[in-house]
């Protein structure tokens, strides 16, 4: 599960409603008006993510899911949280709210689509309205005095969230129904809830922390995924062999080659001369690198089907037998100088390890000194819940700001604990994170060149090792520069929080006057000090988000890799998969196979200079040429045109799941 190499993840569906309002006597337009209110605090609160292409991505599911809702008359709403915590949730009104942690976690549009139709449930059984009055009071708890607490701030949420997770455990399954109706409907694969609660249950148990027990009268995975696989949506006797032929194909129209595999397969096994599912499944079979197995069931499909179908699949045969010809003409590389440029590359690893074990260990330590500052901290606190605080006064702009500060802090302590403990470790049994899945790349690239004889698919992927090996070196030194700019940014908050301090401390001596507000010279003289403590900050919030833009950059670094080595740049047939992938989720295919040859350039970069052109407007070749012409990757470009690099992995990641995701493992037929 690379993707999901995270700071320890929460799992939690919660509803965060807070407003006071008899369940029976809130309108539809009360509640869309109150819904708004929560969504003005959340997005006050909160970093929302503003990259284009994310939004658009996650807009377009939920647009579809909208299109089958019974409830016309609220206008729902997504938005994306910039937070590691595997985590989403809704409101009143329409609104829905995804983690980018859950995002990250996802390995497939149908997943996310059965995540956003289980929050769209809540809100259509209006869940969320008759939670008003249980979370009015729970609401009582959660005051100012929590915004700088590490315990009630960071896990605040989660804590309220708890309890009403032991309130609403009918309503998570009422959720997941409804959700499944939606992205059946909408045409989504609906066995991607479960798939989705699987993964779930793997983080929890690898999780079995206080907090994970803390949730544990929530419905448990395995309690949901029982009621999932009751209902006609996944039950085998009640899905007939047409709909499954039908979920097999969208699969591969939607480029999951190893879903639509594995579905076709199951088709076959039981009606062997269902000659739509031969041609189906040695189309996939290309596509994952079987072109052997591909052209013996494409054989079959030739000879069973009708004209159509049998033309389709000569067309292919001769494709592949033109592919396997061009593989025998290969020039075999130098074995030892790729040896040696490998030797040369965990050489440089190894160092990189040293050093970053090192600061590691110092950046464990400032986070463990600031934890401890913030508990002092949190008692210097005013306490202004009994006031009862006028729109527009001086006393509203105060908290205004303190919010905003305690937004700052969060931001910059979760990106600087990502940045620092995230990279991992290559100690002896203890091997984890970033730099795990770099060495893992290298030994398996190692094993190939030590193989005698080399089978001939890994010859036709030798060509591509040496700019393998560059990208992970450059994954090895943003690394290094992760772990130091997420120490950099832990100072710069170090030193803010005595100015927080000063600022706590002069607040709570300024008097209250008889409407419930502090005086013009009183605000006039915390004014400055509360700026300066802001700025401080916002400047460590800013420095945590490079080191985690640094963190992810290496991410997808990793992933172009793993790309160029499925190989799908060692003929134009398996390449033609990879663009029409592209061209599916990205409406652009990339770049021409003979022009990705002519600029040595890799099927992992052109995934990426893909996902950068959708995001900033331009195409594939204008990023292509622009690599070549300032020898940069496509993974600097896309930092050096202002692309955030979390969506940028997202999308990378994806991408290779596509081809890759074990679809015996993830599926549970009965």
């Amino acid at each position: 599960m690379f993707r999901r190499i995270l700071p320890i993840a929460v799992i939690v569906s919660l509803v965060g409603a807070i407003c006071p309002a008899p369940a029976l006597a809130v309108s539809t337009q009360s509640e869309i008006e109150m819904g708004r209110g929560e969504d003005e605090q959340i997005v006050e609160s909160s970093v929302i993510e503003t990259d284009p292409l994310l939004n658009a991505y996650v807009q377009s599911i939920a647009r579809n899911l909208w299109k089958e809702v019974a409830r016309k008359d609220v206008p729902y709403n997504v938005k994306i949280v910039e937070d590691t915590e595997v985590n989403s949730f809704a409101t009143m009104g329409g609104y829905v709210y995804i983690n980018e942690g859950l995002i990250d976690f996802i390995q497939s549009d149908d997943e996310l689509a059965g995540v956003i139709g289980h929050e769209t449930g809540h809100i259509e059984r209006r869940h969320v309205v008759t939670m008003q009055s249980k979370a009015q009071a729970l609401n009582l708890l959660f005051g100012i005095a929590s915004i700088f607490s590490p315990l009630i701030y960071n896990f605040g949420n989660l804590m309220q969230a708890g309890v009403i997770a032991k309130m609403q455990r009918a309503d998570e399954l009422q959720a997941d129904r409804t959700g499944l109706q939606l992205m059946s409907r909408a045409g989504y694969d609906p066995y991607a809830m479960e798939t989705m609660l699987d993964h779930l249950k793997v983080l929890s148990d690898e999780h079995s922390d206080l907090v994970t027990k803390y949730l544990e009268d929530h419905p448990g995975e395995d309690a949901r995924i029982s009621h999932l696989v009751g209902y006609p949506e996944l039950d085998p006797k009640v899905v007939t062999e047409q709909q499954q032929e039908v979920q097999a194909a969208s699969d591969e129209e939607r480029a999951r080659y190893s879903f639509s595999m594995w579905k076709f397969d199951q088709l076959l096994k039981d009606d062997p001369s269902n000659t739509e599912a031969l041609l189906g499944e040695g189309e996939d079979q290309l596509a994952m690198g079987l072109p052997n197995k591909s052209q013996q069931t494409l054989g079959e499909a030739a000879q069973r089907g009708n004209p159509q179908t049998r033309d389709e699949a000569k067309a292919q045969i001769a494709s592949l037998i033109k592919m396997q010809s061009h593989e025998v003409t290969l020039v075999r590389p130098n074995l030892e100088r790729l040896r040696d440029h490998l030797a040369q590359v965990q050489a440089s690893q190894t160092q990189a390890n040293a050093e970053i074990a090192e600061r590691h260990d110092e950046g464990k330590d400032q986070l463990k000194t600031i934890n401890t500052r913030m508990n002092a901290l949190q008692y210097e606190i005013p306490d202004f819940s009994r006031i009862n605080i006028q729109h527009g006064s001086r006393l509203e702009a105060i908290l205004k700001n303190v919010n905003a500060m305690g937004r700052s802090i969060n931001s910059a302590l979760m990106d600087a604990n990502t940045s620092i403990n995230g990279i991992g470790s290559l100690e002896k049994n203890k091997e984890s994170g970033l730099l795990r899945e770099s060495s893992e790349i290298l030994s398996e690239m190692q094993t190939t060149l030590n193989s005698t004889p080399i089978p001939a698919e890994s010859i036709a992927l030798l060509p591509s090792y040496p700019s393998v090996f560059k990208e992970l070196q450059l994954a090895d030194s943003d690394m290094l520069r992760t772990v130091d700019a997420g120490r950099a940014s832990l100072t710069l908050l170090d030193q803010s929080l005595g100015d927080v301090d000063a600022f706590f401390k002069e607040l709570a001596r300024a008097p209250i006057n008889y409407q419930g507000d502090i005086s013009t010279s009183e605000y006039s003289m915390l004014a400055p000090m509360m700026e300066k403590a802001s700025t401080g900050l916002n400047n460590a919030a800013t420095a945590a988000s490079q080191a985690a833009q640094l963190y992810n950059m290496a991410r997808t670094r990793q992933l172009s890799a793993r790309i160029t080595l499925l190989g799908l740049g060692t003929s134009p047939q398996r390449y033609a998969t990879l663009q029409y992938a592209l061209n599916q989720r990205f409406k652009q295919p990339g770049i021409d196979y003979t022009q990705m040859l002519h600029d040595n350039i890799t099927p992992g970069d052109v995934v990426v200079a893909t996902i950068v052109a959708a995001d900033i407007k331009s195409t594939p070749q204008e990023i292509v040429d622009e690599m070549v012409r300032t020898k940069k990757s496509p993974v600097d470009l896309a930092d050096s045109h202002g692309m955030h690099a979390w969506p940028l992995e997202i999308f990378t990641g994806l991408m290779y799941l596509d081809y890759t995701d074990d679809p015996v493992k993830e599926m549970h037929p009965n």
